[in-house]
């Protein structure tokens, strides 16, 4: 039991770093966005949890 709420937790906490890393990438400037690759337009995937 304890197992399977650590997976989960630890799945929260991916999703938590991914969201603030799309945030911060969005807020830079276009130009620095174009130049690592980054799309004008991300795709909201919502949270990705692994159950």
């Amino acid at each position: 039991m304890f197992k399977s709420l650590n997976r989960i937790r630890a799945a929260f906490a991916q999703a938590r770093r991914r969201r603030r890393t799309t945030r911060e990438l969005n807020e830079l400037p276009p130009e620095i966005r174009k130049d690592i690759g980054w799309p004008d337009t991300a795709r909201d995937d919502g949270i990705r949890l692994p159950f």
